[in-house]
């Protein structure tokens, strides 16, 4: 009887624990891929043909708008999802405003006619 108590006992501790250690370790590695990947850095050729910084549209509010979305966007589908949406508390308080036709996404068009109202 004793000995299934122990048996019960450590492995009601080692299993959070090594749940706890498997989680810690993902976080680790994922934050080493997003901070190592460059792939996601825009450049465009210049006239010599070596790389050059993106232009820049000019606005830093249509910049700022379209960087949102770009962050928000996390699986990269062109569209924000509400489950997106609630990792920003400004966008997910506008959901409704911004879901203009209602069908449960954010278009960058919808998203970028109430640009001025996410600032």
């Amino acid at each position: 009887m004793r000995h299934s108590f122990k048996t019960k006992l450590i492995a009601g501790l080692f299993v959070p624990a090594l749940a706890l250690a498997a989680g810690a370790a993902y976080a680790t590695d994922a934050a080493k891929s997003t901070a190592n990947d460059t792939s996601k850095i825009t450049t465009t050729p210049s006239a010599t043909g070596s790389p050059a910084a993106a232009p820049s549209t000019g606005s830093s509010a249509a910049m700022s708008a379209t960087d949102t979305f770009a962050r928000l966007d996390t699986n990269h589908d062109g569209k924000l999802s509400a489950s997106e949406a609630a990792a920003d508390p400004k966008v997910q308080g506008m959901w409704k405003k911004l879901d203009a036709n209602s069908d449960g996404t954010v278009s960058q068009a919808e998203f970028d006619a109430h640009k001025a109202d996410l600032k």
